[in-house]
């Protein structure tokens, strides 16, 4: 079975918008420890003050953790060497020793000669594993080494291997390997040395999975990346794609591949990344169909259109309503949340009223919160718990927007004025301050993101506009639409919807 070493905190640190504190770093090595990551590196205590406080505080135990460093500097017996000793009296188990593996840095860079810097790799390596530390040492610039075709390279893992590590990892550090130059070096590596051999790909090409999967394939039974792929220039291997992979491969076994996305996620979060929608296995889009043919195949038989459950991983399937969805979607939608469709004709009334109001430029493929609404409205519930009498906005270009609205709630009028950066937010002061009385639960919900989309552009100014909103109450996350030729109309419509979700009981348990 392979083994997995993630270097988030340290190589995805390396991307140019990502810092970590030492609270970032607990809160993502939990995260991959609840993945069950095998080695979890999390920084160069050598050259990283805040290493020793993270070790102090986490709880993820040394087993996991991994510390790196590098070889003794030019000239010092690793024994004495600072960061040889620091990373002996780190809290991981396990360290990562970096060493070049390419004759011609170990002469320009280093500036030693090929048989010193052989031995200064061994003795480094030793003095670790004396201690009673494991050493995975990592070959720069292996492939290049291994390109030049002088020997060097290998040597370089043998002398790592005489130092006692017990994988020797090749590292593709500029990123442009192709897959049959892995191959090639994995195989000469293992006919180098009797211990494990590793991976560690860079994504310059594009090839970081590709080349993971081919060393692998050639015998590397080690393989390192950052979970989401992120890291110095163009990143790392990606672990949330090689995981599920290896792990459909047989070649992996992880206990809890359901911890895949929300770790994901969680990781994201902290780095402040936005996971693409496309991402395989845990973007928001992996597992989402929308053709009528695709939605309504894998309704039928899930592996039509998906070659692994979504649960699997930790994601959800979803069914996109859009001008495509056929009936047998729109009817899986509305299971279990409108119990009333289950009537043909309560049902024909409301997907005639879905294709009517997408020829009206409404798109709920986005808004879903608005479909439901519209769906319960249609079977006969009261949906509507307030009622808008009145609203007006006055905006001009040297002052802030000024909106006043009129509420009524069972046979009661509540009237008020609220100012804001725009009519959108003064609108939407206005009419929470009419709303909290009646509905104190309105104080916890708050819009994240408001969308404007011109829905026939050859109209001009005069086009209509479609303004989708994105609300939240701490727990719950949706979305509703309005469509007008009056853009503050537009966004009426989608504020009222946004309110009207957040007060039906019914829709508790959607987007949760």
């Amino acid at each position: 079975m392979l083994s997995v070493l993630d270097s988030t905190m340290r190589d995805g640190a390396q991307h140019n918008k990502i810092s970590y504190s030492v609270d970032d770093k607990l809160g993502i090595a939990d995260a991959l420890y609840s993945l069950g990551i095998d080695y979890i590196e999390y920084g160069a205590p050598a050259f990283d003050d805040e290493c020793a406080l993270f070790e102090r505080r986490t709880k993820i135990p040394p087993s996991a953790l991994v510390a790196f460093g590098m070889t003794a500097r030019k000239g010092v017996d690793p024994a004495l060497d600072k960061g040889i000793r620091r990373l002996i009296d780190c809290r991981a188990e396990t360290i990562t020793l970096v060493g070049k593996a390419d004759s011609s840095q170990v002469k320009s860079v280093l500036g030693v000669s090929c048989e010193e810097y052989l031995e200064n790799i061994t003795k480094s390596v030793a003095e670790i594993t004396k201690s009673g530390k494991k050493v995975i040492f990592d070959a720069e610039h292996f492939f290049d080494g291994f390109l030049r075709g002088d020997g060097f390279a290998a040597k370089a893992l043998k002398s790592a291997e005489a130092g006692g590590a017990f994988i020797v990892t090749l590292c593709d550090t500029n990123g442009g390997s192709l897959p049959d130059t892995v191959s090639a070096g994995v195989r000469a590596a293992l006919n180098s040395v009797k211990i494990s051999v590793g991976i560690h790909t860079h994504n310059d090409s594009g090839l970081a999975v590709a080349n993971t999967l081919e060393a692998e394939e050639s015998g590397a039974t080690h393989i390192q990346g950052t979970l989401l792929g992120f890291g110095e220039r163009s990143g790392n291997a990606c672990l949330s794609t090689l995981i599920p992979l290896f792990n459909r491969l047989g070649k992996l076994h992880t206990d809890n591949l359901k911890m895949l996305t929300p770790a994901s996620r969680a990781v994201a979060e902290i780095s402040n990344i936005a996971i693409p929608d496309s991402m395989p296995y845990i973007g928001d889009a992996a597992f989402t169909h929308k053709a009528g043919l695709h939605a309504d195949g894998v309704l039928k038989a899930t592996n039509t259109f998906e070659f692994i459950p979504p649960e699997s991983v930790g994601n959800v399937r979803r069914l996109v309503l859009s001008k495509e969805s056929g009936r047998h979607l729109v009817k899986a939608k509305l299971s279990g949340i409108i119990p009333e469709a289950d009537d043909p004709d309560v049902f024909a009334k409301i997907f005639n009223a879905l294709k009517a109001r997408e020829s009206e430029g409404y798109s709920y493929e986005a808004a879903e919160a608005s479909f439901y609404l519209m769906a319960a409205r249609i079977a006969g519930r009261n949906v509507d718990f307030f009622k808008t009498i009145d609203y007006s906005v006055t905006d001009s270009a040297d002052a802030s927007s000024r909106a006043e609205t009129t509420i009524e709630v069972a046979g009661k009028r509540q009237m008020a004025v609220a100012t804001g950066s725009g009519p959108v937010h003064a609108l939407d002061r206005a009419m929470r301050k009419c709303m909290i009385g009646f509905f104190p639960a309105m104080d916890k919900v708050s819009l994240v993101d408001y969308k404007v989309r011109v829905i026939d552009p050859k109209s001009a100014t005069g086009a209509s506009v479609r303004v989708s909103i994105t609300t939240t109450d701490g727990k719950r996350t949706w979305k509703t639409i309005g469509v007008s030729g009056n853009v503050i109309h537009a966004s009426f419509m989608a504020l009222e919807d946004s309110y009207r979700f957040a007060l039906n009981d019914d829709f508790n348990h959607i987007f949760a």
